[in-house]
C-alpha cells in the first residue's frame, strides 16, 4: 500500500499528525502542573504565551509557502528540511523542560526559552501542514474523494498519539516531547521518498507566488463569511485547546484500570479523532449527496453543542457528545473549508491560498484567542478551582453568533470542478 501514491502521501500525514499531537495534547497538562506532580507550574497566561506561537508560526506561513514551494524547491523537499529543523528544535525543547521541571521548576527561567523553542517547532508546523495538503491535492485525483481517505489516516495519527502519550509514556514529563523529535527526524528522511512536486512559480511575478491576488477572493461575499467565521471559531477553539485537559482533571475523568495502565484524559479526548476519522470517511459520499454549505452548518452545530455541553459539565455527556463533536466540528467546517478553497483558487495560486486558508484559521485569531482563553481562565480561577462554567460561557456565545451569521449570509458556492 505505501508504496501507492496514495499510500505515502498517507503515511506523511499519519507522521504529521502523530507528531503534533504527541506535542499538542499532552502538554498544556505538562505546563500547568505543579511542581511537586513533577510539572512545570506555569500559571494560565504562561501556557497561552507558549501555545500563542501556533498563531505566531501561521502568521509566516503565507510568505514561506509561497516563496519556498511555488517558486524555488520542489514540495517534498522544503517538507524534508522543514522537519529536520523541527526534530531538532522540539528536541531541544524537551532537554530544556527536562532540567526545569519536578522540584527544579521555576516558571520565570523556563518560559522564555522554552517558548523561543516551541516558536521555532511553531514556525516549522505550520509550513508543514499547509504543504501537506498541497503535495496532496497535487497528486491525487479531483474526483473520488481519495484526498479525505488520505486525511484521515493523519487523523488516525493523532489518535495513535493521544493512546501512547496518555497510556503508554508519562504526559506529565517530557516524553512526549522526545516523541515528536523523533517523529519529525523520521518523517524528514520519508519526505524524499514523496511524489516528486515542483514549484509553479517560475517565471510569475513574486505577488502572484505569495498568494496575495488570492486576496481578491474576499470581494466574494461567500468567501468573506467563510474566513470570518473561520477566525471567530478558531479564536473560540483555543479555549477547548489550552484548557479541554485540565477541564476533563477536575471533571474526574481518569480512570484507574489496574495492570492495564490509566484512561487518561489525553486516552479520552481522542474520542474527538474517532468522530473526525468517521466524518471525513463518509465526506465525499455526503458531498454528492448535501449542499456545501448544509455540511459545513451541521459542522458549526457541533462545535456549539460541544461547547454547550461543557458548560453544563454533565461528566456522560461530556465524554460521550462533546468531545466527538470536536472532531465532527473540525471536519466538517475546517476541513471542508480547506476544500471550498481549493475549489474556488485557480490552480497555479492553490498554494498561496492554502496559505492563507493558514493564515486565517491558526493566525491572529488564534493569537487573540489564547490570550483571551489565558486571561479569562486565569481571572476566573481561586487558588487551584477553576469556574468552568463561567470559562466555557465565553466560546458557547461566540459560536453562536458564528453559526447564525453563516447561516443567514454564506451563499451555496458553484458546482465542483469549475477550476479543475
Amino acid at each position: 500500500m505505501f508504496g501507492s501514491v496514495p499510500g505515502r502521501l498517507a503515511l506523511m500525514m499519519f507522521l504529521q499528525y502523530f507528531g503534533l499531537a504527541a506535542v499538542i495534547v499532552p502538554l498544556t497538562r505538562y505546563l500547568q502542573t505543579a511542581a511537586d506532580a513533577g510539572g512545570l507550574n506555569f500559571r494560565p497566561t504562561h501556557v497561552s504565551l507558549v501555545y500563542a506561537t501556533f498563531a505566531m508560526g501561521a502568521a509566516v506561513t503565507p510568505l514561506v509557502v509561497g516563496v519556498l514551494a511555488d517558486r524555488w524547491f520542489a514540495v517534498e523537499k522544503v517538507i524534508a528540511g522543514t522537519h529536520a529543523l523541527m526534530a531538532a528544535l522540539v528536541g531541544a525543547a524537551a532537554a530544556w523542560c527536562d532540567t526545569h521541571d519536578g522540584a527544579t521548576a521555576d516558571p520565570a527561567d523556563a518560559v522564555a526559552p522554552l517558548f523561543l523553542l516551541v516558536l521555532g517547532y511553531a514556525v516549522g508546523t505550520q509550513i508543514t501542514l499547509t504543504l501537506a495538503v498541497v503535495i496532496s491535492f497535487r497528486n491525487l485525483p479531483a474526483g473520488g474523494g481519495t484526498f479525505w481517505y488520505v486525511r484521515l489516516v493523519g487523523t488516525f495519527g493523532w489518535v495513535v498519539a493521544g493512546f501512547v502519550t496518555g497510556w503508554a509514556l508519562n504526559p506529565i514529563s517530557p516524553q512526549p516531547l522526545y516523541l515528536a523529535a523523533a517523529t519529525s527526524a523520521a518523517l524528514a528522511a520519508f519526505a524524499l521518498v514523496l511524489p516528486h512536486t515542483p514549484p509553479k512559480g517560475h517565471g510569475r511575478p513574486l505577488r502572484e507566488v505569495l498568494g496575495l491576488p488570492a486576496v481578491k477572493m474576499f470581494r466574494d461575499r461567500s468567501f468573506l463569511v467563510f474566513a470570518l467565521v473561520l477566525l471567530v471559531c478558531n479564536l473560540m477553539n483555543q479555549f477547548y485547546a489550552q484548557f479541554v485537559s485540565p477541564f476533563l482533571k477536575d471533571l474526574g475523568v481518569e480512570l484507574d484500570l489496574g495492570r492495564y495502565g490509566r484512561l487518561a484524559p489525553e486516552v479520552v479526548m481522542t474520542l474527538a479523532q474517532v468522530c473526525e476519522i468517521g466524518c471525513m470517511a463518509a465526506t465525499p459520499w455526503l458531498l454528492r449527496r448535501m449542499k456545501l454549505k448544509h455540511l459545513m452548518l451541521i459542522g458549526l452545530g457541533g462545535l456549539l453543542l460541544r461547547n454547550a455541553l461543557l458548560y453544563l459539565a454533565n461528566v456522560p455527556a461530556v465524554v460521550a457528545v462533546a468531545l466527538p463533536m470536536h472532531g465532527w466540528g473540525y471536519a466538517f467546517y475546517g476541513l471542508l473549508g480547506s476544500y471550498f478553497v481549493d475549489r474556488e483558487a485557480p490552480p497555479h495560486l492553490r498554494a498561496g491560498a492554502q496559505s492563507l486558508v493558514t493564515f486565517l484559521g491558526s493566525g491572529p485569531a488564534v493569537l487573540v484567542g489564547n490570550f483571551l482563553a489565558g486571561g479569562v481562565v486565569e481571572a476566573n480561577r481561586a487558588g487551584t478551582v477553576t469556574d468552568w462554567p463561567t470559562v466555557w460561557a465565553v466560546p458557547l456565545i461566540g459560536y453562536a453568533l458564528a453559526l447564525v451569521a453563516f447561516a443567514l449570509l454564506f451563499r451555496e458556492p458553484p458546482e465542483p470542478g469549475a477550476h479543475r
